[in-house]
């Protein structure tokens, strides 16, 4: 073997194991935040954001279960969520904080939600039907965001004829009438809607989904542990 060549092979291992070091040093930092709980660069309280960008009548709101575990406190609590449905982190953290959320407060709790779109216009296609589910009531928008998010890995690597295709029989095996629910959401309200809470969310200092907003005074982004997060709730 020529010295040139092994020159080279010798640079090319050393950079690798640098390459290899380096991937496990930065996820040896990852793990150590997250085993002590710093998530403080993803948390800002002591806020006094619009409410009325919050909490606007036609943005949809869930609540949790009557008989939610107690707690030491029977104040209702608000909490805005800024989702898009393209969004791993979304169908991912953000849905398992959600129903974490709702199965520990029940009834105190509402949590209102607003689309961010920002993987653009699929986002807001998706957006405005499960927006426009509410015409069948609360349990069919519900099951049918959940069934978006669900399945979210199937469909959003598809094309848009295809996808189309994969969200109408999503809506069909849920026993929903597609064509009614298709002519609804053509209507340039839910547009309209979705073009609002983008502006809300940039003038509420969101940029990223999920985020969530706790009243009007704690912004918190991802899908952070229950624990973290309820340390923001109750306080005064």
């Amino acid at each position: 073997m020529k010295t040139e060549t092994k020159v080279i092979i010798g640079i090319s291992l050393f950079t690798i194991l640098i390459f290899i070091g380096g991937i496990y040093m930065f996820n040896g930092k990852v793990a150590s935040q997250q085993a002590n709980g710093d998530y403080s660069k993803y948390i800002e309280t002591g806020l006094s954001l619009d409410i009325a960008k919050l909490n606007r009548p036609e943005n949809p709101k869930i609540a949790g279960p009557t008989m939610g575990t107690s707690t030491a406190s029977s104040s209702p609590i608000h909490i805005t969520e800024f989702l898009d449905y393209e969004c791993p982190a979304c169908a991912l953290q953000g849905e398992a904080l959600t129903k974490q959320l709702l199965a520990k407060y029940g009834s105190r709790i509402t949590i209102t939600r607003k689309i961010f779109p920002i993987h653009g216009q699929p986002s807001i296609d998706v957006g405005r039907i499960v927006l426009a589910s509410q015409i069948f009531g609360g349990e069919v928008y519900q099951n049918l965001h959940m069934k978006v998010f669900e399945t979210q890995g199937k469909w959003e690597i598809l094309g848009k004829k295809d996808r189309d295709e994969f969200i109408k029989k999503l809506i069909v095996d849920l026993g929903v009438d597609y064509d009614k629910l298709y002519a609804e959401s053509i209507n340039k309200k839910y547009d309209d809607q979705i073009a609002k809470d983008k502006q809300d969310a940039s003038d509420l200092g969101i940029k990223a989904t999920p985020s969530f907003i706790i009243e009007n005074h704690t912004r918190i982004t991802g899908g952070l542990p229950l624990e973290t997060v309820v340390k923001y709730i109750d306080i005064k």
